[in-house]
């Protein structure tokens, strides 16, 4: 090999060199969650990221199709459509702030969960419960159809795994009847089946049905409506949309026994006088019938310090009393 030859091919082992060298780096630094952070649109993703189990785990682990280490190329391919996608995004300002992490990224592949975690496991000890992965799997078609939200947990999208609700959305109902809603079915025996939301005196004097008032299904997981009505008297709970209007909703209990209003209700609160008078007689019925006799008595001065002066002409229009 003369001299022009040798030159060459060092030439070309050099530059063979410097592009394998240049292509590592490329593949280290656009892997890094540091490069996806940079931009001030993904700040609330990386927070949340950042507070998950997943935070060891960079992005593209779980945001790229997995393939082999030979094929660098294509990785470096696909990263550069997404790269040049973003930045272009970001300048004509077509992303959000904080950006829509539904606009950017696709739906992860069970492939990619697969990389870590095995299908065969049927058991979450953090959380004591029994989960057959492969069987949920087959039925559920992926494993974001359970786990939402398991890398950003601080995401208002979807409903979280940790919910015992999302399990219900199959478990003990109609369209699945071969989902059952045991208890022993996903909880071991000697499993704590009392939430710890349910401990403390505040629980039953009122927290519990601010928490029934939001959501009640939450509370027919365990309980029947036989539960609430040990306490409420039979009473519907929480009450309908329409329990304040006319004679046969709170109207005909609190008639029959004040009582039960009180159990949550208490004494010391201004529930019934934000619509009712002190000085209403609720046995010549409501304060709509009682009020005038009691303005010629007393007159209107106490009813314009809370009602205002032009309250009063939303009814009496003509001045007439």
């Amino acid at each position: 090999m003369n001299p022009v030859q040798r030159r060459r091919v060092f030439v070309a082992a050099a530059v063979a060199l410097g592009v394998l060298v240049l292509s590592i780096a490329l593949d280290f630094g656009t892997s890094s969650p540091s490069l996806c952070i940079s931009c001030h649109e993904m700040a609330s993703r990386a927070g949340s990221w950042e507070q998950s189990a997943h935070v060891s785990v960079t992005c593209v682990k779980c945001h790229e199709t997995p393939r082999p280490w030979y094929a660098l190329p294509a990785r470096l391919v696909d990263r550069g459509k997404l790269l040049s996608r973003d930045v272009g995004a970001h300048l004509s300002g077509e992303y959000t702030d904080p950006v829509d992490s539904r606009t950017v990224a696709e739906p992860v592949d069970d492939a990619v969960c697969l990389q870590c975690h095995s299908p065969n496991r049927t058991a979450t000890s953090g959380y004591r419960i029994l989960i057959d992965h492969a069987e949920h799997a087959k039925r559920n078609g992926s494993c974001v159809s359970c786990h939402v939200r398991t890398a950003h947990p601080l995401e208002t999208r979807g409903t979280a795994l940790t919910l015992m609700a999302q399990c219900f959305t199959c478990h003990g109902t109609a369209s699945k009847p071969d989902a059952s809603a045991e208890c022993g079915v996903c909880h071991p025996s000697g499993y704590e089946l009392v939430p710890v939301s349910h401990s403390g005196a505040k629980w039953k004097d009122g927290r519990h049905g601010e928490i029934a008032a939001a959501d009640l299904s939450l509370c027919g997981m365990c309980h029947g409506q036989s539960l609430c009505d040990s306490c409420h008297g039979g009473v519907e709970m929480p009450h309908p949309d329409a329990w304040t209007e006319g004679t046969k909703g709170h109207a005909a209990v609190a008639q029959a026994d004040p009582g039960v209003c009180l159990r949550c209700h208490t004494a010391e609160s201004n529930m019934c006088s934000m619509c009712h008078h002190a000085k209403q007689d609720p046995a010549k019925g409501s304060w709509v019938k009682q009020h005038g006799a009691q303005a010629v008595t007393d007159g209107a001065t106490a009813c314009i310090e809370c009602h205002g002066p032009l309250y009063c002409v939303q009814c009496h229009i003509r001045a007439d009393r």
